[in-house]
């Protein structure tokens, strides 16, 4: 094998590898939440079991949250201190997918469609409040309620629901407002987003 053939491949291989590896950790946010809709699920034959290793797909809608809120719109509500970070996870079945946010304030919140529903939503967590969200019917809840700063709502959608989760533990809003207050202004300023029919 000659110098330059070896170089290539070599080359080439260092390629590969470092695009897999680029893809992985685009994958793996690492960050996880215990205020994330709840794990278990029921399919088409019943609920399932902590045997199945398999994982529903993420919901099928055309919402993406990362870009819908364009910049422009997010530069309209301050909400562009950081680009977008994506974040994807998965557990028990339940899939997310969408982008972390930092307000100019200095709160964050994240923003994910998921096949968890509101139905779910209620069962591992009793205490959720329903609320209106534009058409939608909508849950908000303390997911943990011992950790200050936090605050969780679903809308409703189709395929499951839209995931907004607060995080301002050192009430940062401008406003003063609390973190629920502050996610039911996100879930409402983001509801005439969604596609009709999702």
């Amino acid at each position: 094998m000659n110098g330059r053939g070896y170089v290539r491949r070599r080359s080439r291989a260092s390629f590969v590898a470092a695009s897999l590896l680029a893809v992985l950790l685009t994958g793996c946010d690492g960050e996880t939440t215990s205020s994330e809709p709840p794990t278990s699920t029921t399919g088409a034959n019943g609920p399932s079991t902590g045997a199945s290793s398999s994982v529903e797909a993420a919901p099928r809608t055309a919402f993406d949250p990362c870009t819908a809120l364009t910049p422009q719109f997010l530069a309209e509500h301050q909400w562009d201190a950081l680009p977008p970070a994506p974040k994807q996870n998965s557990t028990g079945g339940i899939s997310w997918k969408g982008c972390r946010y930092v307000a100019r304030a200095g709160y964050s919140f994240t923003i994910q469609t998921t096949n968890g529903t509101l139905d779910q939503v209620k069962e591992k967590f009793p205490s959720a409040a329903g609320i209106p969200v534009g058409s939608r019917n909508a849950l908000r809840y303390e997911a943990r309620p011992d950790v200050p700063g936090g605050c969780t709502i679903n809308i409703e959608m189709r395929d499951g629901s839209l995931y907004i989760l607060v995080d301002d533990p050192s009430g940062k809003h401008p406003r003063k407002l609390s973190p629920c207050d502050n996610a039911t202004d996100i879930a409402r300023a983001i509801a005439p987003l969604l596609p009709a029919g999702s």
